[in-house]
């Protein structure tokens, strides 16, 4: 009974030991199968759910995704765009740059350009004041002895004698002159009524004329142009002193006019004529930088022979 016992005992310990190793391996299996199953309803789940809104089941390939492959290569692409609108701000940033650079540059030389121009004026204006301040105010110049200079030739062929007075009081008294016209009514009559005897021939009468003109109207727009036209009615009648402030007062207030070419050779040759040498070549210097370049054939050829007459180098 006792070895029956035993055996029993043993028996039973032989079974425990190899059942452990078999329950054990069991175990394992069913988590596999536990897994396989979850694996199959979330599939199962994954199906239903497609066939509930029409979309149908995409199989992907093991290996990168095609959508975030292609989301990188948008985001790739974007990044090259922003890397090329950043070098076309750049250029266009350095353009804006040196255009304002060179819209400086161009303001900077117009001031220079503008500056060096008024100072030629004011050098001008300040010759002019200097002949000006010599030579005293304009005033009414008699035709008659007391300006006897004559000069070696006359431009214009149109001047006359100076002495005409004394030669009518040799001849006799003459005539009672004519009743004087009505004195004009504005400005621009009284203009071209001087310049109507002018250019009949009477200088003597347009002198007087243009004297009334700058006296009544000196700060008339035609002013400036009445004393110039006043210069040429004594320069015709060899009133040169006289007719050289007339010149330098029209060109003192408007120095850049059609007929400035012509006043500043008149100017030379009255101070040339007056045996004012060193003025006449100054004013010749003037013309010759500021207004030779647009004066007729004329005009340079009384400047020539303010040259010759002045011998200015």
């Amino acid at each position: 009974m006792a070895y029956r016992g035993l055996s029993l005992v043993v028996a039973g310990t032989l079974l425990a030991a190899v059942a452990a190793p078999a329950a054990a391996q069991n175990s394992g299996l069913d988590r596999r199968m536990d897994r396989l199953e979850q694996t199959v309803r979330t599939l199962q789940s994954i199906v239903l759910q497609a066939q509930a809104t029409g979309q149908p089941v995409v199989v992907r390939p093991e290996g990168p995704d095609p959508l975030l492959t292609s989301q990188q290569q948008r985001i790739t692409d974007l990044e090259q765009t922003i890397q090329r609108l950043n070098g076309q701000v750049d250029t266009l940033t350095f353009e804006l740059e040196q255009s304002r650079r060179n819209t400086t540059a161009a303001e900077t030389d117009q001031r220079t350009a503008l500056q060096t121009m008024n100072e030629r004026l004011a050098r001008i204006e300040s010759q002019i004041g200097a002949i000006t301040a010599v030579l005293g105010p304009v005033e009414p110049l008699a035709a008659g002895p007391n300006d006897t200079r004559t000069a070696p030739d006359d431009p214009t062929g149109r001047a006359q004698a100076a002495d005409t007075g004394s030669l009518n009081a040799q001849m006799g008294a003459p005539p009672p002159p004519p009743p004087p016209p009505p004195p004009p009514a504005n400005a621009a009559e009284a203009f071209t009524r001087a310049r109507d005897l002018f250019n009949a021939g009477d200088h003597e009468a347009a002198g007087r004329a243009f004297e009334d003109f700058v006296a009544r109207y000196g700060s008339n727009r035609q002013a400036p142009e009445a004393y110039y036209w006043l210069g040429e009615s004594y320069f015709l009648r060899r009133g040169y002193q006289t007719a050289t402030a007339a010149y330098a007062n029209a060109l003192k207030s408007r120095p850049t006019t059609s007929w400035a070419p012509a006043a500043m050779a008149r100017l030379a040759q009255s101070l040339a004529y007056s045996n004012q040498t060193a003025q006449a070549c100054a004013a010749l210097g003037e013309f010759d930088q500021r207004y030779a370049s647009r004066a007729s054939t004329a005009v340079k050829a009384y400047a020539q022979t303010a040259r010759t007459r002045a011998k200015c180098g």
